[in-house]
């Protein structure tokens, strides 16, 4: 199970299982998060807010919504939009625990079509 909660507990996020691989993408907005991502189906993924709903920011073709706590600031995950004809949920794998995700082997990326 992998369970991811932003800084101030805000924001909760669980999945029935680990994922084979995280990914640092090396664009330039993930780049300056500075983020590793887990990908799942949406449906996998269990999304609980405890005082407010993410806030979402946008860019180029909007077919990705980075989600970041409105409280903490932390960036939790990203949802793909309606824009694309792919589903996923990325979990920001660093609001996990540590000694579970840096087990998992990480795998670069420069970006969409990587």
């Amino acid at each position: 199970m992998l369970e991811a909660k932003c800084h101030c507990g805000n924001v909760e996020l669980k999945v029935d299982r680990l994922p084979e691989t995280v990914t640092q993408c090396n664009c330039s907005i993930c780049f300056r998060y500075g983020v590793l991502w887990a990908y799942y189906k949406p449906e996998e993924v269990k999304i609980t807010f405890n005082v407010e709903p993410t806030k979402t920011y946008s860019w180029l073709k909007k077919v990705i919504d980075f989600h970041h706590c409105p409280i903490c600031g932390c960036i939790t995950h990203y949802s793909s939009t309606d824009v694309t004809d792919w589903e996923c949920v990325a979990i920001n794998a660093k609001m996990a625990d540590k000694d579970i995700i840096n087990k998992i082997p990480v795998k670069e990326s420069d970006g969409p079509g990587d």
